[in-house]
């Protein structure tokens, strides 16, 4: 680049079309931030979307992007072809980090006229199934919400549950859905036995897999639950931004890569590829995002067995309109 791009940060405020709730937390809305790149008439954008879980917020975002983005600007325009390893070692939270990947991927990809996916050597996206997640809430009000969701045109549905009322959650939703379901516990249960119970009183050929279920630092547990376990065990809050083959393949037998958590989509496609070297399936997930980040990681889904991406139908209006979904179907529109 001859001449420095000029770059912004828009927090954008998005309200939730109904309460977000996981066993650890709730919300009616997120703040999410968006990356304006622009350079030689070309925008490309970026999203950053801050999970506290990993001690992000907007906040956080705000004052990472202008204390770093004058110096890293500088030295990406004298030093294009370090663009990646420049943006990996900046000192900020995962999630901008994936943000201004996004949006530098997004801008070199437009300037020669390619998808992402061919940016990175992948096959072009394609339509793909994805689930849609309940969260946390009482049983007795489970029917109506798939009803009033239309739910019944998913393939698959994932759960959000809590230690408590996990078993009475499921449960339910298998009474009041036909397809096959997965169960996301979001790190909620401590006591091994008690998840060990939980799975053994499901049955196994309706539950695709239970997802980390124990907090990731409870390392132990996940290789003795998948030993005795009859649920597949996968892995969500234990994949982070380095690729741990050996420990996956001890502990799960699927993972979910989300883009948010690792800080690039190069980093995502390498995490992607040695999950399925060392014999694990995958999944691409996603936290509550507009299409931006959906778009994004819907160019990996070569990569990917199962697909997790509807945290932008969230959204009480999603601004961008990268992505469409029909009968549990999502797919790239004309404006990605």
């Amino acid at each position: 680049m001859s001449e420095s791009p000029s770059i912004r940060l828009q927090l954008l405020d998005l309200p939730l079309r109904y309460e977000w709730k996981l066993s650890r937390n709730s919300t009616v809305s997120k703040t999410n931030g968006i990356i304006r790149l622009e350079w030689q008439g070309i925008c490309s954008l970026g999203e950053a979307a801050p999970n506290i879980r990993y001690q992000e917020t907007p906040e956080r975002l705000y004052d990472e992007f202008h204390q770093q983005l004058p110096a890293l600007l500088t030295q990406v325009a004298a030093n294009p072809e370090k663009q990646h390893k420049l943006l990996s070692e900046l000192p900020v939270c995962q999630a901008l980090k994936t943000a201004l990947d996004i949006a530098f991927s997004d801008l070199q990809a437009r300037l020669k006229n390619k998808s992402i996916a061919a940016l990175h050597g992948l096959s072009e996206a394609r339509p793909r199934k994805i689930c849609y997640t309940i969260p946390v809430m009482e049983a007795e009000e489970i029917p109506a919400f798939i009803e009033r969701e239309n739910l019944h045109r998913f393939e698959w549905l994932k759960i959000k549950v809590n230690a408590e009322t996990a078993l009475r959650m499921t449960e339910t939703v298998l009474n009041h859905f036909d397809g096959s379901i997965a169960i996301d516990g979001n790190e909620a249960w401590k006591d091994k036995d008690a998840v060990l119970s939980f799975s053994q009183n499901l049955p196994s050929d309706r539950i695709i897999f239970l997802e980390q279920p124990f907090p990731s630092s409870m390392r132990d547990a996940y290789p003795w639950l998948k030993e005795r376990s009859p649920l597949e065990i996968w892995g969500d809050e234990s994949v982070l931004g380095e690729s741990e083959p050996e420990f996956w393949q001890e502990a799960f037998s699927g993972i979910n890569v989300k883009l948010m958590k690792t800080g690039s989509i190069r980093n995502a496609v390498r995490m992607l590829k040695d999950a399925r070297s060392a014999g694990l399936k995958t999944m691409i997930g996603c936290m509550v995002e507009t299409s931006i980040g959906i778009a994004t990681a819907m160019q990996l889904e070569s990569l990917a067995d199962y697909m997790d991406l509807d945290g932008f139908l969230l959204l009480e209006n999603e601004p961008f309109g990268r992505v469409s979904e029909m009968n549990g179907v999502v797919s790239l529109t004309s404006k990605a």
